[in-house]
């Protein structure tokens, strides 16, 4: 063997020797713990939130720890479903359904079958499963999250990504305490709260709420029902108080894995007052108040709104690669759309920028929509892009842009600016002074939540197709700078790419896309006006 031989050899034969190495170094941990005599408690401690704590009996056989899947449902609050002749339970999970059979290692959850290294057992009149491979199934393939203590027997079990788990209400004698339990640290910038039509918005930026369980908590003192609004970038918890508190103060305790918010009647209340303040909360309010409370509540509905087709007139907007212009796709769509709300929903009043090939500049739609005291402000376009091969449908609200992609976006529905007269171009200057007040507009949670519910409905109708989806986006469109009302921007897909002009031209698909804005809408409708 030459020295060139020899070398190439030993490098070779080093390679395999450090591969060797890292597959021991991961398997002797494992094998290590395994070895280790564990001790044989005789529960398992499971946290399911700070309220709920249990313990179930564990069956030990051949070193595996076993436990009741009955009484782990028990704790979680779970359905389940015994068949005693064929020994088999059917558990029942926020967002998943499994089955487990005694004497089978294969678990079934949504239809899909896994196998677990030890197979479970019937004992005690019910089936029990090996804790260690059953928690780590669970964990990896349901929408819970599993964190399972071997050596202590201990599992704890969340949402996953939660980190709003739970919410207690106490009444007290000066006002109401409510108690959140939070996962991680939010800082005091992270939350804010405001009232809104006798509830009690109370936000968390980075924040993700357990819904089904915070919406059971009981009402008290100042509370009389909860409700979650799950965002995108927040989650507020809606409170619906028996009147405005004198004083809401928020004391975030990481220590305790809680944020306090403390809502104040008094300063000091004694007994005797604590008790006609009850009992005046018990009466019901007079049919004067109650039919100005409705009058007010009706100014607030989603009962008007506006439609505004992109570009037009003079300006063509974006231009196929068969030459079809933007303006006549858009105006179809919108067309549509609004004939499907004034069918599916006759007490809102539909209101369109333009029902013509006409040109509007663009600060005159929005004016349109505030003069027409609209609710909702929704823009629809096409997009254009130098490569023919990106395609898709994404929604925007106002925001600054993000990305590459989304100045482009940008810059091409902006340029409208360039078919109107010199003398008013001058009024769109100062966009980004402008976005700096955005973070104070109420409408700006409310664009996001109707864009996230839009996109989502427009992927359902537009998925069979294999139109991708774009997501969610956030740029500086003047179209809908001056929208005092919840405004989004929808791109319904790219000229430039030809398969999506070919069907953007179709009555079915300007249909369909029209068919999801609407769908998206209904959803925001109804949501936002329940918590009026």
């Amino acid at each position: 063997m030459d020295r060139r031989q020899f070398f190439w050899h030993f490098s070779f034969l080093g390679v395999l020797a450090l591969k060797f190495q890292k597959a021991l170094a991961s398997i002797i941990p494992d094998a290590f713990l395994a070895a280790l005599p564990l001790p044989q408690k005789e529960s398992l401690t499971i946290y399911a939130g700070p309220a709920r704590v249990m313990n179930v009996p564990l069956f030990w056989k051949g070193g595996v720890a076993y436990f009741s899947l009955k009484g782990f449902a028990e704790v979680l609050q779970y359905r389940t479903y015994l068949n005693e002749d064929k020994r088999k339970v059917v558990l029942y999970l926020p967002a998943n359904r499994m089955v487990v059979a005694a004497n089978n290692a294969y678990v079934l959850i949504d239809e899909q079958i896994f196998q677990m290294p030890a197979p479970a057992i019937w004992y005690r009149g019910g089936v029990w499963v090996p804790a260690k491979y059953f928690l780590s199934l669970f964990s990896r393939k349901t929408s819970l999250e599993c964190r399972y203590d071997r050596a202590n027997q201990t599992v704890y079990i969340t949402q996953s990504d939660v980190n709003i788990t739970e919410v207690e209400i106490t009444e007290k004698t000066n006002g109401t305490v409510i108690r959140i339990h939070v996962t991680r640290d939010f800082d005091r910038n992270d939350i804010t709260a405001d009232m809104r039509y006798g509830w009690l918005h109370v936000d968390f930026y980075g924040g993700k709420a357990d819904a089904a369980t915070i919406q059971k908590a009981k009402g008290a003192g100042l509370v009389r029902r909860v409700k979650v609004f799950q965002f995108p970038e927040l989650s507020s918890l809606a409170f619906l108080l028996r009147q405005k508190p004198l004083h809401i103060e928020i004391l975030p305790k990481p220590d305790r894995k809680e944020v306090l918010v403390v809502l104040r009647t008094r300063e000091n209340v004694s007994e005797d007052e604590l008790a006609e303040l009850r009992e005046e909360k018990s009466q019901e309010p007079s049919d004067s108040i109650k039919k100005q409370l409705e009058e007010e509540r009706r100014k607030w509905l989603i009962d008007r709104v506006v439609i505004d087709a992109g570009h037009g007139g003079r300006d063509p907007g974006t231009i196929g690669v068969d030459k079809t212009y933007e303006k006549d796709i858009v105006l179809a769509i919108s067309l549509k759309l609004g004939r499907i709300i004034e069918k599916e929903m006759p007490d809102v009043k539909v209101i369109y920028t333009r029902k013509t090939d006409t040109f509007l500049p663009l600060r005159r739609r929005t004016e349109i929509a505030n003069e027409k005291n609209g609710k909702v402000f929704i823009s629809i376009h096409a997009n254009w892009a130098p490569k023919r091969r990106i395609s898709g449908f994404e929604t925007y609200l106002l925001g600054p842009e993000k990305g590459e992609m989304a100045r482009e976006v940008v810059l091409k529905e902006n340029s409208v600016i360039n078919f109107e007269d010199e003398s008013a171009r001058k009024e769109y200057q100062g966009i980004n002074r402008i976005l700096a007040t955005l973070a104070q507009n109420a409408f700006m949670r409310h664009s996001e939540y109707l864009a996230s519910l839009v996109q989502k409905n427009l992927d359902r109708q537009l998925h069979s197709l294999g139109i991708p989806n774009r997501g969610v986006k956030q740029a500086p469109f003047w179209v809908m700078v001056g929208a005092t009302m919840p405004s989004i921007l929808v791109e319904t897909g790219f000229v430039s790419n030809p398969y999506n002009l070919k069907i953007l031209k179709t009555a079915a698909y300007q249909y369909k896309i029209a068919r999801g804005i609407f769908e998206g809408l209904k959803q925001f409708k109804h949501d936002y006006e329940n918590a009026i």
